[in-house]
């Protein structure tokens, strides 16, 4: 189904109507820095305040990380499974503060302590820091789950958009550093691993990069343009482009997340498609007429995706 075809749900046109604007990251990294932090302001404000069945600590990591440990209130005392999250935002924006509406959600619904990383960005700081900052910060939370409440045989990685990317770029640079049974399983929500320029063999499948500029919100085939270049990951690095990893059968039990109306959209479809392949055990949940991260948004499908996404953390950690 082509981007054009496709119909926004009604909940998604009210919104826009309600606001008055269809968001969409466009420009140089710092615009979009400064585009997406207007963005975070006005969804806080619409979501109000956070629940009080979390709490927070913000921490810094062996290696000078800045991090943010979520736990849950009603879990205190016991040891329970944690997740460490990366962040969206192309390697070059986002933050810790943009997804603590989604984190926290998580943490409550899964009884699942979080560790969101704040790792660093480009243009700043290019490829593959963002990634060594990860890894780096996945090994101490795990070297540290005991003083989070948490048990260290039952980590998962997770994130959304570049996040998602990492949550499985980070099991694959352990797995290879000889970190072969540190992480469970892996929550991949819109995961991005398709240059726009570099389809490749992918040239026949992948549909949703077509007639996304001027047509979807969010982000579009210029915003993952610009994203990439900045980056500056060569366009063969099995990590940041891992459908190019050569052994993915070695991933563990992932739960994968796409959108409909996404220029990301078969990026999920494909990785599906290899994991597959691969024989790795998993699952894909699509949303239909809703675009990229549409669960940063006060929406009730945004609500439906949190519990969705909780039970999608309980079916990586089943195995």
């Amino acid at each position: 189904m082509s981007n054009k075809s496709a119909n926004f749900s009604p909940e998604w046109i009210e919104w826009e109507s309600k606001v008055g604007i269809r968001p969409l990251l466009s420009g140089d990294a710092y615009n979009m820095r400064a585009q997406f932090e207007g963005l975070r302001q006005l969804l806080q404000s619409q979501w109000g305040e956070p629940d009080s069945g979390v709490s927070s600590t913000d921490v810094v990591t062996d290696k000078g990380i800045q991090a943010r440990v979520y736990s849950p209130t009603a879990s205190a005392g016991k040891k329970v499974p944690m997740g460490v999250f990366y962040h969206c935002g192309g390697y070059c924006i986002g933050s810790i503060e943009a997804e603590d509406v989604l984190v926290r959600n998580l943490c409550l619904r899964s009884q699942t302590v979080i560790i969101s990383i704040e790792y660093r960005l480009a243009p700043e700081h290019t490829a593959p820091t963002a990634l060594q900052d990860c890894c780096d910060a996945t090994l101490w939370a795990i070297q540290n789950a005991d003083k989070f409440g948490a048990d260290c045989s039952q980590v998962y990685t997770i994130g959304p958009s570049a996040g998602a990317a990492l949550a499985v770029s980070v099991f694959l640079k352990l797995y290879d550093g000889g970190f072969k049974n540190s992480i469970k399983g892996i929550v991949s929500m819109s995961p991005c691993w398709i240059h726009p320029d570099n389809l490749g063999e992918y040239k026949d499948q992948h549909k949703s990069f077509i007639n996304s500029v001027g047509n979807l919100p969010v982000i579009d085939a210029n915003s993952m343009r610009n994203f990439y270049d900045t980056y500056k990951s060569p366009l063969d690095d099995k990590y940041t482009f891992a459908l190019g990893y050569p052994d993915l059968s070695v991933l563990p039990r992932l739960y994968l997340v796409g959108a409909e109306l996404d220029p990301l959209r078969d990026d999920a479809v494909i990785f599906d498609k290899k994991l597959s392949d691969a024989g790795v055990d998993h699952k894909l949940k699509m949303y239909l007429g809703l675009p990229h991260v549409f669960w940063l948004f006060p929406l009730k499908a945004s609500l439906e995706f949190f519990d969705d996404t909780a039970k999608g953390i309980s079916y990586v950690l089943e195995k």
